[in-house]
């Protein structure tokens, strides 16, 4: 996995996973950290990941709905937090920065992926997609703006995906890590 990769984890972290969704990330991080929130808006994916937490036992996973758009997260002195794909679900993106910053302890990082800028056929037409993909130079000026220092940003994927014209077609996934000050 990509943040793996990127983000050397450490046993004694704790991790919030923002849009973890059915747990793809959550649940490939898990084992090297000491605890993850896993955090939706979508009560139905949190019950899906939920359900695969209970069916293996996992202990160190927690599951909260709650949107960083609306209010502040309730918990901080996090050492990581993570993002894969909902950025462009977002209206405020920038505002969800200054909260993952609000929320990280001095010095934790922070990594999130989401989609390059496309043309809108990723999803279509889509209602609760706001962005469709995002200039990497707008991520890092965005990330700066929020208070993180060290930002970089790379390839993280490629998604091969039949649009709704039925033309098959490529969409470049970034990832950006970044510290706090």
């Amino acid at each position: 996995m990509r943040i793996c990769e990127t983000i050397e984890l450490q046993p004694n972290w704790r991790v919030l996973d923002y849009g973890a969704g059915t747990g793809l990330v959550t649940l490939s991080i898990q084992p090297f950290v000491e605890s993850i929130d896993a955090v939706d808006l979508s009560v139905g994916m949190l019950d899906m990941l939920a359900k695969k937490i209970a069916s293996t036992g996992i202990p160190n996973v927690a599951t909260r709905q709650w949107d960083l758009e609306k209010e502040p997260y309730p918990v901080a002195d996090f050492d990581l937090a993570v993002s894969s794909m909902p950025l462009h679900h977002l209206r405020n993106v920038p505002l969800v920065f200054e909260r993952f910053a609000a929320l990280l302890k001095p010095g934790a990082r922070l990594a999130v992926a989401d989609l390059d800028t496309e043309d809108g056929s990723f999803h279509g037409p889509a209602t609760d997609v706001f962005h469709h993909g995002f200039s990497r130079v707008q991520i890092g000026k965005w990330l700066n703006e929020a208070g993180f220092v060290k930002v970089s940003i790379t390839d993280a994927h490629v998604i091969n995906k039949t649009d709704a014209a039925g033309q098959k077609r490529e969409y470049g996934v970034f990832m950006a890590a970044a510290k706090k000050l």
